[in-house]
């Protein structure tokens, strides 16, 4: 049994904490054993889920608690438990502690890139560009989900491997029995249908997306817009859909477990985020065989359907309505997921190319 502790699960459900899930749901849990290292405040993501799949949450202290208890209590961690492989999911260098630790127990490590860029605090950039040069590169495996992600964590034309994220292509198939039942559900049937997954954090640009809606609406009146996601800044739109007076036509869906069933249920799919490492929520649209409309900022390895359009973030609210309002709505969604599946975004080959990263390090 080969065992990986992972770093980089948080208490909103993200990419990363989507990935960790989808990740462990579909390895072969017979070979490898995942524990984690939470330094959350409030619980993780999928706590209970991998709890009874094994797994073991280390609780150690976050820095800005305090900066020696963090270190003291992950190096007695690695002296105790004799992990093989740490596998650190980042957006940013700016804490690094767990590699040196690990490393300096034996411990191999995989450094995965997770998004194209930051917008935190001066002193967390400034401890990124730090850690760039600090960084032991040639003791660590470095992943990242798109060449976008992996320059901005690592440098341009480094030596690191690309692993784009896969898709359940079966489960993101799209479904006219799920889409007739959700309608029905939502009481939504003969809308207009607009939908967006991601954490309400400010990198999602949710205050845009709402503006654009509200565009949509002045000229599309059976528009109706599916948010689906939690986070802390949630109740900050609820109230900007309430001053704008379109809050009965925006549905806060919360964290949903049936987000392929909604996709089947939505006509299109909008993501204007200011950046992204390879979002999987664009992928499993695809799948589900919706016209998506993306922001520029996002890298184009992500575009695998015509359906799947790019526009640039410099143009206005009403820019944007115009330009989904005059996309065509796929109408036959239920081929494109076997045009991912050959373009070998199946989350099978992902997890292959993963197990084997694992498999090829600790027999170095």
């Amino acid at each position: 049994m080969i065992r990986i502790i992972h770093y980089g699960l948080s208490s909103n459900r993200g990419g990363i904490e989507t990935y960790i899930n989808k990740l462990y749901t579909n390895i072969d849990r017979s070979k490898f054993q995942f524990d984690f290292i939470n330094m959350n405040i409030e619980k993780p993501c999928f706590y209970d889920e991998f709890t009874k799949l094994g797994s073991k949450f280390y609780n150690i202290t976050p820095r800005k608690i305090s900066i020696s208890k963090n270190k003291d209590e992950l190096e007695k961690l690695f002296r105790k438990e004799k992990f093989d492989v740490l596998h650190c999911h980042l957006n940013t260098l700016s804490y690094v502690e767990p590699i040196y630790v690990a490393l300096r127990h034996g411990c191999k490590v995989v450094v995965h890139s997770r998004s194209s860029s930051s917008k935190k605090n001066i002193l967390a950039k400034i401890l990124h560009n730090i850690n760039s040069f600090r960084l032991p590169k040639n003791k660590i495996k470095m992943l990242a989900v798109s060449k976008l992600a992996g320059n901005w964590l690592f440098g341009n034309d480094l030596n690191f491997t690309v692993i784009n994220n896969g898709v359940e292509i079966d489960k993101f198939t799209f479904s006219k029995n799920a889409r007739n039942k959700l309608r029905e559900e939502l009481n939504i049937k003969n809308k207009f249908v607009i939908g967006h997954v991601g954490v309400f954090l400010p990198v999602k640009n949710h205050k845009f997306l709402i503006k654009i809606f509200k565009d949509i609406l002045d000229k599309k009146e059976n528009a109706v817009l599916l948010l689906i996601g939690g986070g802390p800044m949630k109740n900050k739109m609820i109230n900007m859909a309430k001053k704008m007076k379109i809050d009965d036509k925006i549905y806060f869906l919360g964290m949903r477990e049936d987000v392929a069933q909604l996709m089947s249920a939505m006509d299109c799919f909008i993501f204007p985020s200011f950046y992204e490492g390879f979002p999987n929520v664009v992928l499993e649209a695809q799948t589900s065989g919706l016209t998506c409309l993306i922001s520029n900022k996002i890298t184009n390895e992500v575009i695998l359907s015509e359906n799947c359009i790019s526009f640039p973030l410099s143009c206005s609210s009403n820019e944007w309505a115009n330009k989904l309002l005059t996309l065509p709505i796929n109408q036959n969604r239920i081929f494109e997921s076997e045009i991912i599946k050959k373009l070998g975004f199946s989350v099978n080959e992902e997890i292959d190319k993963i197990g084997k990263i694992y498999t090829d390090l600790i027999s170095q």
